[in-house]
């Protein structure tokens, strides 16, 4: 399945002539225009308590004003629900697994996997034993999202395209849309099973040199063990992550945060800047809440209440994802009915799902067998049965709403978010703050499973209870710093405690680079300011890439065609700059020898060939983290193990350089012009209609040709398995002094609405591209709205 597919399926039911009559001027004003809110003026709505002011910005953002805390909620979803209705909608049917009733039967795969998994019946199982008092706060928020399609002249575009009705948002909704993020931000399990097949084909000697997510210290799992198509699922997973815009590899970020000692006003810099994969429209949505003297801005989630990230009076804090573990697959023993745990035979749980399809009379039928580990998966991704795997995952055990979701206007100092957020269950996140009293610091937030029996990174027997979880690690001993003597903390997804950590959490840090470029910026002034932090949130350069020309430029090519590649690079600046062709043949070349010491350290023709041909670029689709096997890549080449490879390390790092430059040559054109980066690595927004034709792509679609790449701070990074198209980048963007909130800026990557027919679909795209940024207090002209008690 594919996602083009899928988004083809979407308007596959449309009648000709209306898809045709979008190109004409009156049906675009009928469906994309009617559908435009309103924002200036008064509209009256049952169920305020009071006066609302909702002012919106030169871009769209809403600042909200209400007397009390129930209008304030209220508000909250009613913007969400005038700017951002079509993406509820869309979300609501993926996480419920209902994309085939509108997508027809190229949405099954979505909906199977969806409803294996169970999200829905989970938050369901949460909704009806919520806590009344956090029950009536959702309660509030889904009234106002109602409110606001009952106000809407049309319904948006997409939804009239399609036919679809809008139904009542519900605070099971929340549930399930906190937990499709999550779902976006574990990919652990997708890394078992490419373990499992690296250990089985390679074994385990070789494996552990080759794979950069799995140390050559860690436990294999070799009783009885997996021995399925690990690849296989993995890209039946990653199709349905394309289709619904949750990319696997797309997780990354930076936070960082310098205490006064560092910067030019004596008082906490911070900065953040969440990566996740290009959609339109975007993940986020800013928006202004306001509460008597208190405020809170910075990025919600559509369809949530509050904020998720931004700044209040005395504190601005960030995230970035843990990668942590909280994904564990257990082989099953099966007969009939039941399975086989610590011998004996318990009765398996089996939920009869009814999916309906857009096209046919009757409802596919899934039945959906789950053990006390979770649910199985194989069905659902189309593999072999004879090894059934339980998917056991922390999100489904945890409640996703708290009360300190609604509490963030009102704390006063880091160490008060961080008691706040005790309850925050998932995506277990990286939390870098600063507050007013001159303090920084960093927690750990999330629940982290308490595993026995060791060996967290393969699928391991479900049947002899070895394996089991035992609750979750203790928030107070999840790792925390406070107030450094460095003067200043970093995150970029890479390693956040030592070997003498007490708990796993992850296997799958990332590489590091970022990391070290941001710490080097950090360090090279104590005059940091905002203008700082904004101008280090669009670096581009690589240090990887610095290292790799260094080592290249000390071999001698004999083709002209290879000089004349290493004369650019010796002069390169190592920046990943839109117009910079080094920077291309570095990324070209790198990917070839990743493929060329693939080949030849499995030596076996037949079995490297067997897994090159899997891929565009070969072998880092095996390995358990493709995005970190970069690093390791430049690690093996250090190290010069000619036995790893059976010959000089110099004559293969040379034939790699001309098979890349055969490779550019091939797909872009003989003259290096053609090389630019930013020509080779565009990013597409797309629209989930966006495929379906040229038309919508044109309509809905957004490109832009951007710098950076997966080591650089500014991330605008690619799959290695498809280069060179960019697939995820910063979504969105903070620098914030929590003394002088009126100088706190932000980004986003597309635009505040959904509405394509609004200026403010995409005009923050500009701006984002360039690294400029936006006052989160706000800018005029204004627009001022009025929300009344009817």
């Amino acid at each position: 399945m594919s996602g083009r597919a899928v988004r083809t399926g979407l308007v596959a039911g449309i009648a000709g002539t209306g898809l045709a009559a979008v190109a004409t001027a009156a049906a675009w004003h009928w469906l994309a225009r009617r559908p435009l809110p309103k924002q200036k003026g008064t509209i009256s709505l049952t169920g305020l308590d009071g006066p609302v002011s909702v002012d919106r910005d030169r871009w769209g953002v809403p600042h909200i004003a209400a007397d009390n805390a129930r209008d304030l909620w209220f508000a909250e979803g009613f913007c969400h629900g005038q700017d951002r209705l079509w993406q509820l909608d869309f979300y609501r049917r993926v996480v419920c697994g209902r994309v085939a009733e509108m997508a027809g039967p190229e949405g099954l795969p979505i909906d199977r996997l969806m409803r294996t998994l169970g999200i829905r019946r989970t938050a369901e199982r949460e909704a009806a034993n919520l806590d009344p008092e956090l029950e009536a706060l959702l309660e509030r928020f889904c009234e106002g999202v109602n409110a606001a399609a009952a106000d809407a002249k049309a319904m948006p575009f997409e939804m009239q395209l399609l036919r679809l009705e809008w139904k009542p948002w519900r605070p099971v909704d929340i549930l399930s849309i906190g937990k499709l993020l999550a779902f976006g931000l574990s990919t652990n399990w997708e890394r078992e099973l490419l373990r499992a097949d690296m250990v089985r084909a390679l074994g385990d000697e070789l494996a552990a040199k080759l794979d950069p997510g799995y140390p050559a210290d860690n436990p294999v799992v070799t009783q009885e063990a997996w021995s399925g198509d690990g690849l296989a699922m993995v890209e039946q997973i990653d199709a349905v992550r394309r289709s619904i815009g949750l990319a696997a590899e797309a997780s990354g970020s930076n936070n960082w945060a310098v205490s006064g000692k560092l910067s030019a006003s004596g008082s906490p810099v911070i900065a953040g800047d969440p990566h996740l994969p290009p959609s339109m429209p975007g993940i986020w949505y800013q928006v202004g809440l306001t509460l008597g003297d208190r405020f809170v801005r910075g990025a919600s989630l559509p369809g949530m209440p509050g904020v998720y990230m931004g700044q209040n009076n005395d504190v601005c804090w960030t995230f970035t994802n843990v990668m942590a573990d909280v994904e564990d697959l257990f082989i099953e023993r099966l007969e009939g009915d039941r399975y086989l745990f610590e011998d004996e035979w318990r009765p398996l749980e089996v939920v009869r799902e009814e999916i309906p399809v857009k096209g046919r009379d009757a409802p596919e039928l899934l039945d959906v067998r789950i053990t006390h580990h979770g649910p199985i998966v194989n069905e659902a991704l189309g593999a072999d049965e004879a090894e059934p795997l339980a998917l056991r995952w922390q999100t489904l055990d945890q409640p996703t709403a708290f009360p300190g979701m609604f509490e963030l206007h009102q704390i006063r100092s880091g160490p008060e978010l961080v008691a706040s957020l005790a309850e925050h269950s998932s995506p277990a996140s990286n939390l870098i703050w600063a507050d007013r009293h001159g303090s920084i610091g960093y927690k750990l937030i999330g629940r982290l499973p308490l595993r026995k029996g060791g060996c967290p990174d393969l699928p391991k027997p479900g049947w002899s209870g070895e394996f089991e979880w035992e609750g979750t690690v203790p928030y107070d001993e999840l790792p925390e710093t406070v107030d450094p003597e460095s003067g200043f903390l970093v995150t970029a997804n890479n390693r956040i405690v030592g070997d003498d950590y007490p708990h796993h959490i992850t296997s799958e840090w990332l590489d590091g680079f970022r990391a070290e470029r941001i710490e080097q910026l950090l360090r090279a002034s104590d005059e940091h300011d905002i203008d700082g932090f904004e101008a280090m949130q669009s670096d581009n350069l690589s240090l990887p890439g610095i290292e790799a020309a260094r080592r290249l430029g000390r071999l001698k090519p004999t083709g002209q065609r290879e000089l004349s590649a290493l004369e650019r690079l010796r002069s390169w600046d190592g920046r990943l700059d839109p117009d910079s062709i080094a920077g291309t043949i570095y990324q070209a070349f790198l990917l070839r020898l990743a493929r060329e010491v693939a080949r030849a350290a499995i030596g076996d023709r037949d079995l490297s060939e067997r897994w090159l041909d899997r891929a565009d670029n070969g072998f880092t689709p095996h390995v358990t983290s493709p995005w970190r096997w970069h690093s390791h890549l430049m690690k093996l080449w250090e190290e010069g193990d000619e036995e790893l490879i059976g010959r000089p390390w110099d004559e293969l790092v040379l034939e790699a350089l001309s098979g890349a430059l055969d490779d550019l040559s091939e797909r872009f054109g003989p003259d290096a012009a053609g090389w630019r980066w930013g020509q080779v690595h565009e990013m597409e927004f797309p629209h989930p209609l966006g495929e379906a034709s040229p038309l919508l792509r044109r309509l809905l679609n957004r490109r832009v040709r951007a710098g950076g790449a997966q080591e650089t701070v500014s991330q605008i990074a690619y799959d290695p398995n498809d280069p060179y198209k960019a697939v995820w980048a910063p979504s969105w963007r903070m620098v914030a002094e929590p003394t002088a909130p009126e100088s706190s800026r932000w980004q986003m990557f597309t635009g505040q609405s959904g509405h394509p027919a609004s200026r403010h679909y995409d005009d923050l795209q500009t701006d984002w591209l360039h690294g400029r940024t936006q006052p989160m207090a706000g800018e005029g002209p204004w627009r001022k709205l009025n929300l009344v008690p009817a």
